[in-house]
């Protein structure tokens, strides 16, 4: 008994090692190498309870994903208690039931290697997944790591995050082996497949790093971006539009030039704009009468908007009710310039709970449910991708609203349709002065490698800046400070490879884990039969 008791307790202190090694390269810049080795203490976990015969390991290695959730993004409780817990608890049973699915792999395989090329692509499957279902927080999908460490994955421009994901567990793996086997001849391989699997991508990403040309396949523009320092639980009811208005004008004029090409603002910076009278708007009329001094200059605003529909029926799953009309409301990107030329991109990738009820329309219950615990009463309306919008000087923006900077994959479609630079509008004063915002600023970096574009990066209260298409940060502005900067970026047309054809490693997981799990199921009912 005395002994079960300190295997255990070595379990929970593996738990606790491993909750910390993950959780560092999120929160210590410059730590993406950590994530190489971050899986051994867990793999180490499952080693010692099957050696020993101890049961019930699930809790063992559900707390620690739980440790490694509330460590990396503990800030989501500033927001919403019942959303911290929510978006935690949900992403560490996932997690846990990705690596339940492997061990139960374990039993079925007799050789190891089978079982730990299912963890593979179980869990690049369920990130691919992931990134695309609208219960969606892919925030601490494990290619993340590197959102810090930009020179040593340059080769996401071909593989996206998710090739981070598969280095990762791949090397943990062969690590991992290299210390437990006792074959000496499998050992040295193994060693040797390590060192390969370490530093051949990360020589690789440095070449690349030091030889890419920042400045070919496009033009050097002028760009403005400003961060109003709003406090996001003040901003409506309590301060008049008008006046945000006229600080956010009084910003641009310290710094603009005739040169300036495009204003960039944070998302949500206005609000009730119908979509069929846009020049009606009240701060629209201020724009554009502000645009008349600079024509050559383009404003990418965020706005709340709405689209009215006079019909008897709901025209779409989202669309809300007000008398004898429907509408939708939208969290929009809208460029205009002083011709009242606009064009507009409603946020597709929606906050769950926030702005969108996940399954609203197969689930209807869940909107007063949801209401009933402080969330959303109802879904906004979204577009099916992202979009690109075109200034007038012919070059086009991919704005991603919020936290769609996340998803690499559905990014590059604004990139597709012609995008020469992408935009971050954003509000991440919400979480208060904690690595959220840091993080979100981050993994920008990791869409400029991707799509090899300029990144503009407008924050309310978060960190505004510009990042190269390298990955490299150029200009970064401090936490609540009310500032605006002028600064250069360069736009680019080619396609990465990654832009061109996406998130092929994840694809090619999902459609290898059905397979793999019937075989795993086959083979199991099987056994049973011979053995009756």
């Amino acid at each position: 008994m005395k002994v079960e008791k300190k295997i255990r307790l070595k379990l929970l202190l593996l738990a606790l090692l491993f909750g910390v090694l993950m959780s560092v390269p999120y929160l210590v810049p410059h730590c993406g190498l950590v994530a190489l080795v971050s899986f051994i203490p867990l793999l180490y976990m499952d080693k010692i309870a099957s050696d020993n015969g101890i049961r019930r390991i699930w809790w063992y290695h559900y707390l620690a994903f739980l440790l490694f959730n509330i460590f990396s993004t503990f800030w989501i409780w500033f927001v919403s208690e019942v959303g911290a817990i929510a978006a935690i608890a949900l992403n560490t049973l996932q997690m846990s039931i990705v690596f339940a699915l492997y061990r139960w792999s374990r039993r079925v395989f007799t050789y190891r290697w089978l079982s730990y090329l299912f963890l593979i692509i179980t869990w690049i499957a369920w990130e691919h997944v992931y990134f695309e279902i609208e219960l969606s927080w892919p925030w601490l999908v494990l290619g993340n790591s590197f959102a810090t460490s930009p020179s040593l994955v340059q080769w996401y421009e071909i593989t996206g995050s998710l090739g981070g994901t598969l280095w990762i567990l791949l090397t943990n793996i062969i690590i991992f082996s290299t210390l437990t086997l006792r074959e000496k001849v499998i050992v040295r391989r193994l060693t040797l497949a390590a060192c390969v699997l370490v530093f051949i991508p990360m020589a690789a990403s440095l070449i690349r790093y030091y030889t890419i040309d920042c400045e070919s396949g496009g033009e050097k523009i002028e760009v403005v971006v400003v961060q109003p320092n709003i406090d996001p639980f003040k901003k409506y009811g309590i301060l008049p539009q008008e006046k945000s208005d006229d600080a956010m004008i009084s910003l641009v004029r310290q710094v603009i030039t005739p040169q300036t090409r495009y204003i960039v603002t944070p998302e949500t910076f206005t609000y009730d704009m119908d979509l069929d009278r846009p020049m009606a708007h009240h701060s629209f009329v201020k724009y554009h009468s502000f645009l008349e001094e600079y024509p050559n200059t383009n404003l990418l605003v965020g706005v709340f908007s709405h689209q009215i529909y006079p019909t008897l029926t709901p025209p779409t799953h989202s669309a809300r009710r007000s008398g004898d009309v429907w509408y939708d409301v939208f969290n929009s990107a809208v460029l205009m310039d002083a011709d009242n030329v606009y064009s507009y991109y409603h946020k597709s990738k929606l906050v769950p709970g926030v702005e969108i009820i996940p399954y609203e329309r197969y689930l209807p219950f869940l909107k007063k449910l949801s209401s009933g615990f402080g969330g959303s009463g109802g879904s906004y309306g979204a577009q099916d991708e992202m979009d690109a919008l075109e200034g007038n000087d012919g070059n086009k923006v991919g704005p991603m609203i919020c936290y769609e900077s996340v998803y690499g994959n559905f990014s590059r479609m604004a990139v597709v349709k012609g995008a020469t630079f992408m935009a971050v509008m954003t509000n991440d004063g919400w979480w208060g002065d904690t690595p959220g915002y840091r993080q979100h600023f981050r993994y920008a970096v990791l869409r400029a490698i991707e799509l090899r574009r300029d990144i503009v990066h407008a924050a309310n209260t978060g960190i505004s800046g510009i990042i190269n298409r390298r990955g490299d940060v150029i200009i970064r502005t401090g936490w609540w400070v009310e500032t605006s900067f002028r600064g250069n970026i360069n736009t680019n047309d080619s396609l990465t490879p990654f832009a061109r054809y996406g998130d092929i490693i994840g694809l090619v997981a999902a459609y290898l884990f059905l397979p793999f799990f019937a075989g795993i199921v086959l083979i199991r009912i099987y056994r049973r039969k011979s053995k009756h």
